[in-house]
């Protein structure tokens, strides 16, 4: 015997299938989100990664300017530091030359009393002894006690020079130094080296490390 048509099989089988492929859409459009949100937060990190790298940039900046700006301070710490040595070095200097003229001249004076000094002969230049003739006739006991007290003026200059860093030298015997000696002449001198001082004219003088004055001097030359 046949069974009657009935369509609430179809029905029923209609339905499952509606649900089923609404079921697939539901599933499909979910996948589409998580897939947005996904490519969202990709965008999103890249974002964070240029401000970061930005951000990098603006501190690598800033650094190397506070070390541009620390080594200006430094240089110009260094800079003020030379330059006050610098005119302490020059104060200290101009107080140590400040008599150089001065000096100069009186160096002419001494000039003039060793000239006196030498104009008078040896055996003049000392008092008579005791129970040596010595009347009011013989001048030797005068010229003794002048050439005495021109002697004792001469080296009271020189002491008060000194005290004030000028000093005197005589570089007889010495090998010849243009910078401080100026030669006047030169001769051959047997038995004498040459290219050394021969006798000393005028004495130098000196005024801390300068030459104030060089000396005059004779040359020994070599023999042809």
């Amino acid at each position: 015997m046949a069974r009657p048509f009935s369509t609430s099989g179809i029905l029923r089988e209609t339905k499952k299938e509606a649900e089923a492929e609404k079921t697939k859409e539901k599933e499909t459009e979910a996948a589409g989100e998580a897939m947005g949100a996904g490519a969202s937060g990709s965008e999103g990190g890249g974002a964070s990664g240029a401000a970061q790298e930005e951000l990098q940039k603006q501190l690598k900046e800033k650094d190397a300017k506070i070390k541009e700006l620390t080594d200006a301070v430094l240089y110009g710490k260094a800079d003020m530091q030379n330059l006050q040595r610098r005119s302490a070095e020059e104060k200290a200097q101009a107080s140590d030359y400040a008599i150089t003229k001065f000096a100069r001249d009186l160096t002419s004076s001494l000039d003039i009393l060793a000239l006196a000094l030498r104009s008078v002969p040896e055996n003049l230049r000392a008092a008579p002894k005791d129970g040596e003739a010595a009347g009011p006739e013989d001048a030797r006991k005068a010229v003794a006690e002048l050439y005495g007290g021109v002697e004792l003026t001469s080296k009271s200059i020189l002491d008060m020079l000194k005290m004030h860093g000028v000093t005197q030298f005589d570089p007889t015997g010495e090998k010849f130094n243009p910078l401080e000696h100026e030669a006047l002449y030169q001769a051959p001198v047997p038995g004498k080296e040459p290219g050394t001082v021969l006798e000393c004219s005028k004495a130098g003088f000196k005024i801390k490390d300068r030459i104030l004055r060089a000396a005059q001097v004779g040359v020994v030359q070599e023999a042809s």
